[in-house]
């Protein structure tokens, strides 16, 4: 069990890494409010999808990499005979399947920030920012919420 929980803290820290510069996630230039307050040209839009195109079958192919290998994980952490070895072995291979998935993220973000001008990436991070302190003041920090309950 404290494989499996250990697995899944590190998947989360990994999607707290995923947006090491600060862009948000998805497909923010789509919201025309985004789009209007960065001036974004009809030509920055087409790169950006074209961009995010490029990058989509090989990041879900790299995702699905990754949770295969959590499963060997899983599966190895239960067997009987424990073998901390084969443990060991199967954790590294989460280890590159993930840094291959980061590092894959990291290249496209990359190239989304040579998409916009300085102008606009410093309004992208000032609207991020601004939509952070307003989701904290409303309802506090989303890791110290209640949980909500399952509806039937």
């Amino acid at each position: 069990m404290r494989w499996v929980l250990g697995v899944g803290m590190m998947a989360a820290s990994g999607l707290a890494a995923a947006q090491p510069l600060g862009i948000p996630p998805g497909r923010w230039w789509e919201q025309p409010k985004v789009a209007e307050q960065l001036a974004l040209t009809a030509d920055q839009t087409q790169q950006l999808n074209t961009l995010t195109l490029g990058h989509a079958r090989t990041m879900v192919d790299l995702k699905g990499a990754v949770e295969k290998a959590e499963i060997d994980l899983r599966a190895a952490a239960e067997a009987d005979p424990f073998d901390p070895k084969q443990v060991r072995l199967s954790f590294s291979v989460v280890q590159q399947a993930r840094t291959r998935l980061e590092s894959e993220r990291f290249d496209m973000l990359l190239k989304v920030r040579q998409v916009l001008t300085t102008e606009q990436w410093h309004k992208l991070r000032d609207i991020v920012r601004q939509r952070r302190e307003r989701a904290e003041a409303m309802g506090g920090d989303a890791k110290n919420r209640p949980l909500r309950k399952w509806r039937n």
